[in-house]
């Protein structure tokens, strides 16, 4: 059935263009929205004979004396599919207003037809939601997977493809105005296929499989070259429901830092696997190694490890001298006692980068 406030809409347009006056009458007989705004909420009988049928009621003026709340005028059934949903009426001897009603019952059908639909596409989304939200926090079953996709109107086969996209700025989470059909639009995926929604940090999970995936990748990686402030993870494949389970709990521990460009799962390995220690553990280890460094030497570090220690590369990167980056590498190697030049002092202090990662 119509919202009050929409039906109250649609009474108050018909009387402003029409001038005749109008109620529309819930699945119970209840008006729930009038050009007399002193009868919502009252009972009228006339609607309860038309819910009861299913066919139109025509009342005269000498035949609405002997019926409670009911004035003369056409009552016509409001259909939803074969289901009558409602009653309209249109005040007035039946013989003048007649066809002016036919027309509105056909104006307030079209009008609930389309907030079923709205209400069916929010409720999908809503169950969409739930999945990934699930899916997240490792609590998702096989059981509720298969019974979900179902509700969400979505099929999703292994094997699976898991991304992630940050196309927002940071720290701004979800985006309470963004309407589903504007996401799936921007990812150019079929809600049948692909299962989207996004999280509470406002990062969108997408799910798919077989040429779906391959699609969402091309998509992705599209988005990424030509936006610079978009990032994704793709997960990778997972070929059964335990495996995407993996796939999701390692994105989540991905997804401590930023997502910049494009990003695979299977490069960030060991800052996967070091994030599953526990905080306090991995604040104190990383504080024992790096704790003499300033935060200035710390992202020298991160930097010159970001590009497999190539000296030249570094320094562009951190647009300083190479001699100036040797001898920040030199003060770190004086005040830790390990040389991130050499390979196992290197190993060393990149671990501890990765555990002061904040979570």
């Amino acid at each position: 059935m119509i919202a009050g406030a929409a039906a109250q809409a649609i009474v108050d347009d018909i009387v402003a263009r029409l001038g005749v006056n109008v109620n529309i009458m819930d699945e119970h007989g209840v008006i729930t929205a009038s050009s007399d705004r002193s009868r919502v909420g009252s009972l009228h009988e006339g609607a309860l004979r038309v819910l009861d049928t299913g066919m139109p009621f025509s009342v005269t003026g000498e035949e609405a004396r002997a019926l409670n709340g009911t004035r003369a005028g056409v009552n016509l059934p409001l259909r939803l599919g074969d289901e009558v949903v409602g009653v309209v009426g249109v005040s007035g001897e039946p013989r003048e207003v007649g066809e002016i009603a036919r027309a509105i019952s056909r104006m307030a059908e079209l009008m609930a037809l389309q907030q079923a639909f709205l209400g069916e596409a929010g409720w999908r989304h809503r169950v969409r939601q739930q999945i990934v939200q699930d899916l997240i926090a490792g609590r998702l079953t096989w059981e509720s997977w298969r019974q979900r996709q179902q509700l969400a109107g979505c099929r999703v086969e292994p094997p699976y493809a898991l991304f992630v996209l940050h196309d927002r700025p940071a720290g701004t989470g979800p985006d309470p105005e963004r309407d589903p059909h504007d996401l799936y639009r921007l990812l150019e995926a079929d809600e049948g296929a692909v299962l989207a929604a996004e999280d509470t940090e406002g990062a969108v999970w997408a799910l798919a499989g077989g040429s779906a995936a391959v699609s969402l990748r091309y998509r992705l990686s599209t988005l990424c070259c030509a936006r610079r402030d978009v990032g994704y993870l793709d997960a990778g494949r997972a070929g059964d429901f335990t495996a995407l389970l993996e796939r999701a709990a390692q994105a989540r521990f991905a997804l401590r830092r930023r997502l910049r460009g494009e990003v695979h799962l299977s490069d960030l390995e060991l800052p996967v696997l070091l994030a599953r220690i526990e905080p306090e553990t991995r604040t104190a280890t990383a504080e024992r190694i790096l704790g003499p460094l300033s935060p200035e030497l710390r992202n020298t570090l991160r930097v010159y490890f970001d590009h497999d220690r190539g000296i030249t590369d570094a320094a562009r990167a951190l647009n300083v001298h190479r001699n100036t980056l040797t001898y920040r590498l030199g003060r770190v190697q004086d005040l830790t006692s390990r040389d991130p030049r050499a390979f196992q002092d290197a190993v060393v202090l990149q671990v501890a980068l990765h555990l002061c990662e904040p979570d």
